[in-house]
């Protein structure tokens, strides 16, 4: 009996890669990314640039920054990957608060999103006059932009100029005095103290009254009126002349000289003699008394009989 030489077949689906065989799978062979039913050569798989079983893509290739990923899934924003010519960025999550914004666009001031540790505020819209600033700041007094409730912001912390710090306009009366354009600013609207209603401080001569400190004012520098440049009352011996009221004003109290405490010029016949002028005066018209009528005593041979003494 001649000898026998046994040649092993080899037996696809058995799981083992024999010899003539690329893989084996076994059961699995001809399925999804196993080997093919042949033991050939793999199977439908994930890249193989054919669309099969799960896949919802498979374009051939292991990039993963175009439309199907190397998972042979689409591509989509908030993958992770960053889709040329198609999305800004992608980091793989749908917060609106950081640098990527859910729809894979660069995070920017005026996105509507406020960005955590960088932004105040995200209103959405390029109003600079609103509660948020094109910066995305918040609003504020003294940041240079007028919102509503204010009137006006210069963007300085200067208290004196044309707007206060509390970005309201400087006005006579707010107690703050302007720079170059007021004298004073008490904070009120009394005519009558050191600071006048028109914020210049209070003078004689300004036509106001400064109570307790002026007797009149009549914003002139007529001292023969009824009110001298002192701002006191025209009173008989101050030493103006009243026009039309006063005849003198000497400023003293001496009633012997030329001007009587009346403020009257003296004459003959006033009742007041005149010192160094009028030797009597009785203050009557009567020339046979004791003092003639022109103020000098009646004596024996001045031709005029002293009725009671004279024959």
């Amino acid at each position: 009996m001649g000898a026998y030489e046994y040649v092993l077949t080899a037996m696809c689906g058995n799981g083992a890669v024999e010899p003539g065989e690329t893989c084996d799978s076994g059961a699995a062979n001809g399925m999804y990314g196993a080997c093919n039913a042949t033991c050939s050569g793999l199977g439908p798989r994930c890249g193989d640039g054919t669309m099969n079983g799960p896949e919802q893509c498979d374009d051939g290739n292991a990039v993963n920054t175009d439309a199907c990923l190397n998972t042979c899934v689409s591509a989509a924003c908030g993958d992770g990957y960053l889709r040329s010519g198609v999305e800004q960025c992608d980091d793989g999550n749908m917060t609106n608060t950081d640098a990527c914004v859910g729809a894979c666009v660069n995070a920017t001031c005026g996105d509507g999103y406020v960005r955590t540790g960088l932004e105040e505020c995200d209103d959405g819209n390029t109003n600079n006059a609103d509660a948020c600033s094109n910066a995305c700041m918040a609003s504020s007094c003294g940041d240079g932009i007028v919102q509503p409730g204010e009137e006006c912001d210069d963007n300085n912390s200067v208290d004196t100029d044309s707007c206060r710090n509390s970005c309201l306009a400087a006005r006579c009366g707010d107690g703050v005095v302007r720079a170059g354009v007021e004298e004073c600013d008490d904070g009120n609207t009394v005519g009558t103290d050191a600071c006048t209603g028109s914020c210049t401080n209070a003078v004689c001569g300004d036509g106001i009254v400064h109570a307790g400190v002026e007797e009149c004012d009549d914003a002139n520098a007529s001292d023969t009126d009824a009110c001298v440049m002192g701002c006191a009352a025209a009173v008989c011996g101050d030493g103006h002349v009243r026009a039309g009221v006063e005849g003198c004003d000497d400023g003293n109290d001496v009633d012997t000289d030329a001007c009587t405490n009346a403020c009257v010029s003296s004459t003959c016949g006033d009742g007041v003699v005149q010192a160094g002028v009028e030797t009597c005066d009785d203050g009557n018209d009567v020339d046979t008394d004791a003092c003639r009528n022109n103020c000098s005593l009646a004596m024996c041979g001045d031709n005029v009989v002293q009725v009671g003494v004279e024959d």
